[in-house]
């Protein structure tokens, strides 16, 4: 399971690398159908990297639970990673978005509606940024509720096998009793016939007694 988990990490890094290159790149123009050409590639770049820590966290889900942490561990770190960069991207847009609306203001509208223009557009901006917040957060919440589940799974699966292990061991233990009762039976049946069998040889080793008795009666009294 580790091996897909590092080809998801080798691409997850070769793509955040890609997009932080671009991101260098609308910095340095200042051609802005070039910047917002540059900008939308780093949105499907920064997809992409969302797209490979999701695989990843899957993968994480299989791997046994004492060699997880490491793993969790480098997952939040691209994700912070990527967050910051989103962030950054984002208030390229954001500027790009005031440069457009003041720009188109000039020599169209009064000040009056440049400054209502201004204030919807900040607000549709804030909206926007408080939305990719929640959702944001759902996300976590999300990961946060999967990995739970999978540590439950865990001990659940823990659970199971201990279960079963003791289950074998009663199992065990009931034939043990089986052969001992069969062990003491055979060794009751030994004894009485032991007891049997001396009791033949001391009637034996009488009669012979007796017909010792007899012999050396009947020499005597002839």
């Amino acid at each position: 399971m580790s091996e897909l988990f590092d080809g998801y990490e080798a691409d997850f890094n070769i793509s955040f690398a890609d997009a932080q290159s671009k991101l260098q790149q609308v910095y340095g123009s200042n051609d802005e159908n070039q910047r917002i050409n540059t900008m939308k590639q780093i949105e499907s770049l920064i997809d992409d990297c969302h797209d490979l820590l999701d695989s990843m966290n899957l993968e994480v889900q299989q791997i046994s639970t004492h060699q997880r942490s490491s793993y969790n561990a480098k997952v939040r770190t691209y994700k912070n990673d990527l967050d910051k960069l989103k962030k950054d991207l984002k208030n390229l847009m954001d500027d790009k978005d005031r440069r457009q609306l003041f720009g188109n203001s000039d020599g169209q509208q009064g000040g009056d509606d440049n400054d209502e223009n201004f204030n919807q557009r900040q607000k549709l901006l804030n909206t926007n940024a408080s939305i990719e917040r929640s959702s944001q957060r759902i996300q976590d919440a999300t990961r946060t509720a999967l990995e739970s589940e999978s540590v439950g799974s865990s001990i659940l699966n823990n659970l199971r096998s201990q279960r079963d292990q003791i289950i074998n061991a009663r199992n065990t233990l009931n034939e043990a009793d089986t052969y001992v009762d069969r062990s003491l039976r055979t060794l009751k049946s030994m004894t009485r016939r032991m007891a049997t069998n001396k009791l033949i040889t001391y009637g034996i080793i009488a009669v012979l007694i007796i017909l010792i008795f007899l012999v050396l009666y009947s020499k005597f009294s002839s």
